[in-house]
């Protein structure tokens, strides 16, 4: 009886837990450079249902951004709007979750539960599929992405309003919630101690992403049909240059105030290698219950470790490319917003699991350590996240090359790529995605609608 409760309790806590096998196979793909295979991996990871329409959400994202490095652009955004549904259902589906992944999410941790999508993770759904219209020339369906991504822009401050009112509420409405309150107010010693600063993370004003509005302000600027779209254009250029401060920015600044003077030329746009991703901390708090033997508690957090660039730039000539937003930023500002409800949630859960612990142990010492060997394996961070977005995006203007050949060089040992440009010369965007120094980078031409008209 002793060695079956151990046993079931290991077994239930370890299930679905771990990070699962093909995340880690992925991450494995990604940093040998091996697209082909990972992009198959996210495309049947995101389980497609007989319609083709992705049922699970992460992947679905991920699936959507390995097709658009492989300039599938109409399967990305096919991939991407199956994403966009599945976010649209979000606050439904986790309102309704069945009872069973409710209670097994606070019996172990959040992966039980679906995947619930960051701010940064909408805008920039929005911004891959406005890229993918523009790339395809469909241009009435990139007008209505970006909207969408301008829409989401605007309301995200909105958003991190309702959302720190709503981690008081949950502190609050805690049973134990006097107990969770005293753990809270330890928990900073115990960041200290584990050489955790949160405090050093500091999101753009707004909760904005410079280089999803910078997009949106070019977009209009290449392809505006009149005084709206460059009012447009203007607006979204103005807010970038005061966040970004990029020399870049304020010249198409000027030109969106004078638009019909402007010159052809090649806009470089630089997507350079990957975001900030999770790693876990185990931290034991003391939860001021104990009256009698523990055989453990503690929490698990997820904390977020600085992404990789690809490059430090890339090259035209002896123009080099010049950063121009940090992703990074924009997901340790909404991840340091974020953070208190997540410490609150797992103190909570923490609460309960070590309550229901020296409850059984008062009954029975082999039950008080089967829940303790539970409540040590169940308690793990949600590390899951958008692991393809890039570390930055670095920017760069060229004049049109009078032979339409663009010689993109990569630093490192130095590699040229020849990148062949229309024939006629109109004002276009060149836009380079680069993982790692493993792959190939992803280049991709996407020419003003004046070009496409002619």
């Amino acid at each position: 009886m002793r060695r079956l409760l151990i046993s079931c309790a290991c077994a239930i806590a370890l299930a679905g837990c771990a990070t699962p096998e093909s995340t880690k196979n992925y991450k494995l793909e990604l940093q040998a450079g091996n697209i082909p295979a990972a992009t198959e991996r996210a495309v049947k990871q995101s389980d497609q249902n007989k319609e083709g329409k992705p049922e699970d959400l992460l992947w679905s994202l991920e699936a959507g951004t390995m097709l658009r490095y492989n300039t599938l652009s109409e399967r990305s955004t096919a991939m991407l709007d199956g994403a966009e549904d599945l976010m649209k259902d979000d606050d439904t589906r986790n309102a309704v979750a069945s009872g069973g992944q409710q209670v097994a999410a606070v019996l172990t941790n959040d992966n039980m539960l679906p995947y619930s999508p960051n701010v940064y993770d909408t805008v920039m759904l929005n911004t891959y599929k406005a890229l993918n219209f523009w790339q395809l020339g469909d241009h009435d369906n990139a007008r209505v992405e970006w909207n969408r991504t301008d829409d989401r822009q605007r309301r995200a401050a909105e958003h991190f309003e309702s959302e720190i009112a709503k981690q008081k509420d949950e502190v609050a409405s805690s049973e134990n919630s006097d107990l969770v309150n005293r753990s809270l107010s330890s928990s900073g010693a115990a960041f200290e101690k584990a050489g955790v600063d949160v405090e050093q993370w500091a999101p753009y004003a707004g909760y904005i992403n410079p280089a999803a509005l910078y997009l949106h302000g070019l977009y209009f600027l290449l392809n505006g049909e009149g005084k709206a779209d460059f009012d447009k254009s203007k607006t979204s250029l103005e807010r970038a240059f005061a966040l970004t401060q990029h020399a870049q920015v304020k010249a198409d600044l000027a030109s969106a105030r004078k638009p019909g003077k402007l010159k052809p030329a090649v806009w470089v746009v630089f997507e350079n290698g990957m975001a900030a991703s999770k790693r876990e901390l185990r931290i034991d708090l003391p939860l001021f219950l104990v009256t009698g033997a523990l055989n453990y508690t503690g929490i698990a957090l997820p904390m977020l470790e600085d992404g990789v660039p690809a490059y430090d730039h890339i090259a035209i000539g002896r123009q080099q490319s010049q950063p121009l937003a940090s992703m990074d930023t924009i997901i340790k500002g909404e991840f340091k917003t974020r953070f208190n409800a997540i410490l609150v949630r797992e103190i909570i859960r923490a609460t309960a699991k070590t309550v229901m612990q020296k409850q059984l142990n008062d009954q029975n010492p082999w039950l008080g350590l089967a829940a303790a060997i539970a409540q040590a394996a169940s308690t793990q961070a949600d590390l899951r996240s958008w692991l393809t977005l890039p570390h930055n995006f670095h920017l760069m203007q060229v004049p049109y090359p009078g032979n339409n050949t663009l010689t993109l060089t990569l630093p490192g040992p130095e590699t040229e790529i020849e990148i062949p440009l229309p024939e006629e010369k109109r004002s276009l965007v060149v836009y380079v995605r680069a993982l790692n120094t493993t792959a190939p980078p992803s280049i991709q031409i996407l020419p003003s609608k004046a070009a496409i008209r002619s």
